[in-house]
């Protein structure tokens, strides 16, 4: 669809969107000037395989950036479900660590920028939905058999609690590669 929306514009000859197994890309080295990874990094399993393939693929001069969730603590029990996982809450690493893995896979670091602003309005957003699908499902209006309101509100309420003491937050990181 990102292709399709570029090609509209007039911009397919300039640029193109890839979709691939971050810890296996399948490209050669040194064949792209971007790499962009939105709110996906932490949910990776072996992250400092992404970081070194990132860096694989980018020319020199070239710019990863990524926008992740991090974490300045332990996570209380209620984060460490399936659905906290899902939500990439549970993985979710501090700052410095990103950081060490673009460091370790030869990328020097440009910006790191802080937006727990962010968060705290995402998790809002999904409070209300949340309560807005509850509220749909009462009156009979759709139909979420299986779905526990009370667990998800319950980890929505906490992330919000932990996301304003400081201990869960979002970042923009770039690297950029010499």
């Amino acid at each position: 669809m990102a292709n399709a929306a570029a090609a509209e514009r007039g911009l397919s000859s300039r640029l193109r969107f890839e979709q691939a197994d971050a810890e296996q890309l399948p490209f050669t080295d040194t064949s792209f000037d971007a790499v962009v990874c939105e709110c996906a990094f932490c949910t990776f399993p072996d992250k400092a395989k992404a970081a070194y393939e990132f860096a694989r693929v980018l020319r020199h001069g070239g710019r990863v950036g990524i926008s992740d969730l991090t974490r300045s603590t332990d996570l209380p029990k209620e984060l460490e479900n399936l659905l906290a996982w899902i939500s990439c809450i549970t993985d979710a690493q501090p700052l410095q660590k990103y950081v060490d893995w673009f460091s370790s896979a030869g990328l020097g670091p440009r910006i790191t920028e802080l937006h727990d602003e962010a968060l705290q309005e995402m998790v809002r957003q999904v409070q209300a939905k949340l309560l807005g699908a509850e509220v749909l499902v009462g009156l009979k209006k759709i139909d979420l058999a299986g779905i526990d309101f009370t667990s998800a509100k319950q980890i929505a309420s906490t992330a919000l609690h932990v996301v304003q003491q400081g201990h869960l937050g979002y970042a923009l990181i770039t690297a950029e590669k010499p």
